[in-house]
């Protein structure tokens, strides 16, 4: 089992329907990349685990995602999580990770930055996804 503290999450939806004041926000010094939710990732071998706050509702949030359920990984930028949405432009090695699963019937994807250092704008993203058997 592996423990990602001040780890990032925001759904494909949040990212897709973000505002001029969530852009800008990111692309403010120190600030952090588009996302919705803070807390913890867990990775363990039947799961994929995220527990924190909602910071748009400033209220609990928990997702558990199994691992039977994962239907594919990307490390890297896409068409949703665009590099221009990164105030570095992902210059630094540093992208996201989207996780696509499945969950009561419908497709989902979340993009996730593990054990985000606002300092050193850096996550452990390729760890996380090398754990999860993404090659």
């Amino acid at each position: 089992m592996s423990e990602y503290a001040d780890s990032l999450l925001a759904f494909k939806a949040d990212i897709e329907h973000k505002g001029l004041i969530d852009w800008l926000a990111a692309h403010t010094s120190f600030m952090q990349p588009l996302h919705r939710y803070t807390g913890t990732l867990v990775v363990d071998p039947e799961s994929v685990s995220f527990s924190g706050e909602d910071e748009k509702t400033d209220s609990r949030f928990n997702l558990v995602i199994p691992r039977a359920g994962i239907t594919a990984l990307h490390l890297g930028f896409d068409s949703i999580f665009r590099r221009i949405d990164d105030r570095a432009l992902g210059i630094f090695h540093f992208v996201p990770l989207r996780i696509d699963f499945n969950q009561n019937g419908r497709d989902e994807s979340i993009y996730i930055f593990a054990n985000y250092s606002r300092l050193l704008r850096q996550s452990d993203n390729r760890q996380v996804y090398e754990e999860l058997g993404g090659k």
